[in-house]
């Protein structure tokens, strides 16, 4: 029987006497990013999003001008603050310091999470406010687009030039990790162009920027960074921590390629596209990257092994398992995509891009956030599964509200009945988000005389 811990996560021994200075450093660096990620997602993430659809949906429209720079905002904070965080947190301990670089790493990431919590915080305020004073909020947005840059840049630094090295071989699913990375620094540093060019002086100008450059834009963030970690880790730690049996490479680094290839198509694709107006065979691209995008998803699902019979039993394991069943849901939507869009007679459509977005967003990867991070936050406070809380409410909130948003953004397309429902499925989420954040703030938090032994 496999001991499902996190040792490789867990460094809070005391050091012994003598210890070298190349040895592992103790450290529990994930627990403030952790709660930085969570206080994220309860404010601008979230929160805002949810009530940004509440106006959508009370305008029966996805183009009202008013809200797109709270839009915008949600996006960044859901990105660089709820996931962000949270990759920076669990792969921060998972690479943690030798005794030697133990301070230097400490001091840069508690620089790297300030940096990007005033990025965060800056950009939320500077996205409304642009329109204005422009002369004064577009260089403070800059800022705070190049302070989450150096908020990366630190992180980088620290994972790769400060973390202990075993000297054991690098397992095969680090290509995995290192391609979300690769993805992480290219959006990041695009980040601050972005800005500038979604908040230009000629409306019309922006308006068509946001929508022939932003659609390929969120892909490069959440298919290719956000994805590609999940991924990577996944592929590992379905094993060592949730009871599944070891992946297989070859389904593994097959359908990440076949993922890989499928997303640069999409993206691709839809620019050809777009600058061919949507029209007849200039979407052949587009829509082919979508059909790699579906058969990669069930590859890499299959490769992690999580629908087998699993070896233990943890609360956890059901919000992983919905994650999973969101990816391969997202990438069937994906697919069938050209056939709604016949049914409604239009070459696009904002309602089931949006749709799609969201499963794969809220369904996959924030449900992953939810069921990985209970997992970590358990182990790294001694906590055994038998006293894990189920979260039973967490998990039916999130996906039914989920699966209401789902259906009813691409119900608006054949109904405008459907925008007032769907207006209040950001709530439901947000009250699922809720009750786990309020369980692993007092996990995390908790004195250590309380953890259950």
């Amino acid at each position: 029987m496999k001991s499902f811990q996190l040792p490789e996560l867990r460094v809070v021994a005391q050091q012994i006497p003598g210890t070298a200075s190349t040895d592992r450093a103790p450290t529990e660096i994930y627990r403030p990013f952790f709660v930085a990620g969570i206080l994220s997602v309860l404010t601008a993430g979230c929160l805002l999003g949810a009530v940004a659809l509440l106006g959508i949906a009370l305008n029966s429209s996805y183009t009202v001008s008013a809200w797109t720079p709270y839009i915008l905002a949600h996006a960044n904070s859901q990105l660089y603050g709820w996931v962000g965080f949270f990759v920076m947190g669990f792969s921060m301990q998972q690479h943690a310091p030798t005794v030697a670089t133990k301070a230097s790493f400490l001091r840069l990431a508690h620089a790297a999470l300030v940096l990007m919590g005033l990025g965060i915080a800056v950009r939320f305020a500077a996205e409304p406010l642009v329109a204005v004073d422009r002369g004064l909020w577009i260089p403070i947005g800059m800022a705070a687009c190049w302070a989450q840059a150096a908020a990366v840049l630190l992180y980088l630094y620290n994972i790769t030039f400060n973390r202990f090295r075993s000297g054991e071989k690098m397992p095969w699913q680090s290509i995995l990790v290192l391609g979300s990375l690769s993805w992480l620094l290219a959006v990041t540093l695009a980040e601050p162009f972005f800005f500038v060019a979604s908040h230009g002086t000629d409306p019309q100008a922006r308006i068509l920027f946001i929508a022939e450059w932003f659609v390929p834009y969120r892909d490069a963030q959440f298919l290719g960074f956000v994805a590609s970690m999940v991924f990577g880790v996944a592929l590992v730690k379905m094993y060592t921590c949730f009871g599944a049996q070891e992946a297989c490479p070859k389904l593994g680094l097959g359908g990440y390629a076949v993922w890989t290839v499928g997303l640069l198509a999409r993206m691709g694709g839809w620019v050809y596209a777009f600058q061919n107006g949507l029209e007849g065979d200039s979407r052949l691209i587009y829509h082919a990257g979508g059909l790699l995008l579906a058969a990669g998803a069930v590859m890499m699902v299959l490769a992690t092994r999580m629908f087998a019979t699993l070896d233990i039993a943890a609360p956890s394991q059901k919000f992983v398992r919905a994650a999973f069943s969101w990816l391969i849901l997202g990438g069937v939507l994906i697919a069938v995509e050209p056939l709604h869009l016949a049914a409604i007679g239009h070459p696009f459509s904002h309602a089931y891009l949006g749709a799609i977005r969201h499963a794969i967003t809220v369904g996959f990867i924030s449900q992953m956030i939810v069921g990985v991070g209970m997992h970590v936050a358990a182990r790294m406070n001694d906590i055994p599964a038998r006293y894990e809380r189920p979260l039973w409410a967490t998990f039916w909130l999130l996906n039914l509200g989920n699966a209401a948003r789902v259906g009813l953004e691409i119900a608006t397309d054949y109904s405008p009945g459907a925008f007032l429902p769907m207006g209040i499925t950001g709530f439901v989420e947000l009250a699922g988000l809720a009750l786990w954040a309020a369980y692993m703030l007092r996990t995390m938090l908790r004195p250590k005389s309380l953890v259950v032994a």
